[in-house]
């Protein structure tokens, strides 16, 4: 039976065929492996199966994903060779790719190619272009690539409108975002909240509460609804503001039409209330919180222990601390720094330096900020070695020190007279790869002028000036009244040529 089977039933091969193929060369492509994709392509080839034009822009996505350009752009001439013309879809995908790179250049040759193979860019294309050029800056480029669109009468959907938008607010032309608005509202394409709520999240980075609140009003005014985040977002400008009574405002506008303020609601305004100095104003407000069964987070604690730290209110504050131990919330290297920083502001190093010991012993994670804090602490209160020993401790914690560090310990190193030793530190800490910035020799060259260090200063100087850093004017002033003063010609004259007027104002 089976031999009769095998004589009546001739032996039945499958062969995969290109949608197979494009199957599987998808497949490996989302899963990153692009080589056994090429292999599966030149596989088809060889087995006399033409790829399509899907099976080339699988796969030119696929290089575009991992970012090999080269591949990407070896494959698409391939494709153009094979004779199969791109569509829009693979065009954008390097257009895309080149834009997201800031390759601008190879991006708008590839836009520009598109019209040489017989196709018109379309919405998708504009977009992607806009979107690269206003990431570079390049926002009135892509107001032109805007208007040539139009022109060939293409209608700009809302991703067109927001890619604008979103460039112009991040260079802060309003006027521009407010005319777009309308455009787009003209058009029949309603502004969604998220367009809205990052246009009100940007005037208030830039201190523009007001015009904020503009946007707010006609976000309400074409018919989209706020919601927590949108208050949120307005409630944060006009705290940073200093608007506290805005701030609340808000809050009971937000409660009134029916939304549930939540943590981020209190942790702003709460934040609001200490960074202007209401403290009580932000402990009332936190026990209304409570209140309202809303759990603080490690966020609301850090708050109101900095709060209570900056108003000189140390027992409060050490209060708070028990109490979100107990609460169970996990700490970070954040939160302890603001205590132990705060504990030091209000000269209570011993009990700094008892935490400070015991985070140590617990093999809790901290880090450089904590010890720079601890380090000029110590300093601050005339405990040099302890703050030397602490410096020359940070690499066995698996620490590096950064420039704040370096800063605070040369700057004291100079004032208490071990002038070699802070020329062999900033040695140190070139070699190790931490350069100093204009603020550390700045404050070097003021130190060392206060001291009566000239000469030193004077190198100083010229490395500000190699390093093309200006002076601060209070380093300006030091140095203009401690030449008007001396006798130091001979030192000037070694300054840096720009410093030299100082000399003539000096016998004038």
């Amino acid at each position: 039976m089976r031999s009769e089977c095998s004589t009546k039933c001739p032996e039945m091969e499958l062969k995969p065929d290109v949608i197979t193929y494009n199957l599987v060369i998808d497949y490996l492509c989302k899963n990153g492996r692009c080589k056994e994709a090429r292999r599966a392509f030149d596989s088809m080839v060889q087995k006399g199966l033409k790829p399509d034009g899907i099976t080339y822009g699988i796969l030119i996505n696929g290089y575009a994903s991992k970012g090999d350009l080269v591949d990407m752009h070896d494959l698409f001439n391939l494709m153009v060779a094979d004779g199969i013309t791109p569509n829009h879809h693979v065009f954008n995908i390097l257009i895309h790719t080149y834009a997201k790179l800031q390759m601008l250049d190879q991006a708008m040759f590839i836009f520009t190619n598109m019209r040489q193979q017989g196709l018109k860019p379309d919405v998708v294309n504009y977009a992607t272009v806009m979107g690269g050029l206003c990431k570079a800056g390049r926002v009135d480029d892509a107001m032109s690539q805007f208007k040539q669109m139009v022109s060939e009468g293409l209608t700009p959907d809302d991703v067109v409108f927001g890619t604008l938008i979103h460039g112009f607010c991040a260079i802060g032309k309003w006027d521009k975002v407010e005319e777009l608005t309308f455009e787009m509202l003209d058009k029949g394409i309603q502004p969604n909240l998220v367009y809205f709520t990052t246009i009100i999240s940007n005037l208030c980075r830039e201190g523009r509460v007001m015009e904020a609140r503009h946007a707010f009003g006609l976000m309400v005014g074409v018919g989209v609804t706020p919601n927590v985040i949108s208050y949120n977002t307005l409630m944060d400008g006009y705290c940073l503001d200093g608007k506290m009574d805005e701030a609340v405002k808000l809050l009971t506008g937000m409660v009134d039409i029916g939304l549930v303020p939540n943590v981020i609601t209190y942790n702003t305004l709460l934040n609001g209330y200490c960074k202007n100095e209401m403290i009580d104003e932000g402990l009332a407000f936190f026990t209304e919180m409570l209140g309202k069964d809303v759990k603080p987070t490690a966020t609301t604690y850090t708050i109101m222990l900095q709060g209570l730290f900056q108003a000189g209110r140390t027992p409060a504050a050490m209060e708070l601390y028990s109490r979100m131990v107990d609460s169970g919330i996990q700490l970070n290297a954040v939160t302890y720094n603001i205590i132990l920083g705060g504990l030091c502001e209000n000269w209570f190093l011993n009990e700094a330096l008892t935490m400070f010991q015991g985070l140590i012993s617990k093999n809790i994670e901290l880090n450089i900020v904590t010890f720079t804090t601890m380090i000029g602490a110590l300093f601050k209160h005339g405990r040099s070695k302890a703050a030397m020993d602490l410096f020359a401790a940070i690499p066995s914690h698996g620490l590096v020190p950064d420039v704040v560090t370096y800063n605070i310990v040369m700057v004291n190193l100079i004032n208490e007279g071990h002038l070699e030793e802070s020329d062999n530190l900033i040695l140190s800490m070139e070699k190790s790869g931490c350069a100093p910035n204009s603020r550390m020799l700045n404050a070097v060259v003021m130190t060392l002028l206060l001291g009566g260090e000239m000469s030193r200063a004077v190198a100083y100087l010229c490395k500000c000036d190699e390093k093309k850093f200006s002076l601060e004017a209070s380093t300006a002033s030091v140095l203009i009244s401690v030449i008007s003063g001396g006798n130091c010609e001979e030192l000037v004259k070694s300054l840096p040529e720009k410093y030299h007027f100082l000399l003539k104002a000096r016998k004038t």
